[in-house]
């Protein structure tokens, strides 16, 4: 889901953001932002667990907790800013979306760098009174 989201928000945030500013309405502003939102959800609802089970359970609160909220405040704080440059320099209304799309190649690289890997988990000490 991870790998298939990411792929699918860089193949077509950019061609929806251009659909969308070349004949502005309220229709299509609607179906641009339930593409994107689709996105948001299907990805959002895969990370959430797979960053969960890759974090060590003794740290897992705080690891969680860190990663996300720095992948929050950098996408998240910095989009306005990113997008506003974006539109003055280039004169496109459409230029968004290739900061979404870099935000999802770096969920990509994200993603495949993770694997499907698991956090260990301690083996169980044998008890004193087993013996």
């Amino acid at each position: 889901m991870l790998i298939g989201i990411t792929v699918a928000a860089i193949l077509t945030a950019y061609p929806a953001m251009l659909w969308l500013v070349s004949a502005p309405s309220v229709a299509r502003l609607l179906i641009v932002e339930l593409w994107l939102s689709v996105f948001f959800g299907v990805y959002n609802g895969a990370m959430i667990p797979h960053l969960a089970e890759i974090m060590p359970p003794e740290i897992r609160t705080s690891g969680f907790s860190l990663a996300f909220s720095l992948a929050t405040a950098i996408f998240g704080g910095f989009t306005p800013f990113v997008c506003t440059y974006l539109i003055h320099e280039t004169g496109n209304r459409a230029m968004p979306a290739l900061w979404l799309s870099f935000a999802a190649l770096c969920g990509l690289v994200a993603a495949l760098a993770g694997g499907r890997q698991r956090a260990a988990i301690p083996e169980l000490e044998p008890s004193v009174s087993a013996q």
